[in-house]
């Protein structure tokens, strides 16, 4: 009787165990990737409200006084799938999540202006981090991205 109870325990939990172990791994596979473009300057001190949580770290890593947030756009994409997020002048950033490994993704950037690559590198985004990407001359100051993920 005990013989048989165990059997069937493990007939039930084994399955449920690779369709729980299954979902884990599916949801591993895509993330969500948000870009926040901010135009920092010298010409003047504003902050705009939705950076203040930020301006510690940005002006640790940056040399300027005025930042403003002048656009955020997220993307859900899989990996080995590649999304394209509007830039100021003219520009695309074409994001790709190339794996995933536990809590870490690795992530390639590709900036382009018109058909031309003008940036490219490979980053390390942990789960729910985030990082500034340091950009091109704009307007008066230069562009910098915050590039965050959730998987």
């Amino acid at each position: 009787m005990r013989y048989r109870f165990r059997c069937l325990l493990a007939l039930v939990v084994l399955p449920l165990s690779w369709f729980v172990t299954a979902d884990a791994l599916l949801a591993q596979e895509s993330c969500r990737i948000s870009v926040d473009t901010i135009l920092a300057a010298r010409n003047d001190t504003v902050v705009d409200p939705q950076l203040k949580q930020h301006i510690g770290e940005l002006q640790s890593m940056f040399n300027y006084t005025s930042y403003r947030l002048l656009s955020s756009e997220s993307l859900n994409l899989s990996v080995g799938q590649s999304g394209m997020v509007s830039l100021p002048g003219d520009r695309r950033l074409k994001i790709t999540p190339q794996s995933i490994h536990g809590s870490r993704a690795d992530i390639a950037l590709q900036m382009m202006k018109q058909k031309r690559t003008v940036f490219e590198t490979q980053v390390q985004l942990l789960n729910r981090g985030s990082l500034f990407v340091g950009g091109p001359t704009y307007q008066n100051g230069n562009l910098i991205f915050k590039i965050s993920s959730a998987y």
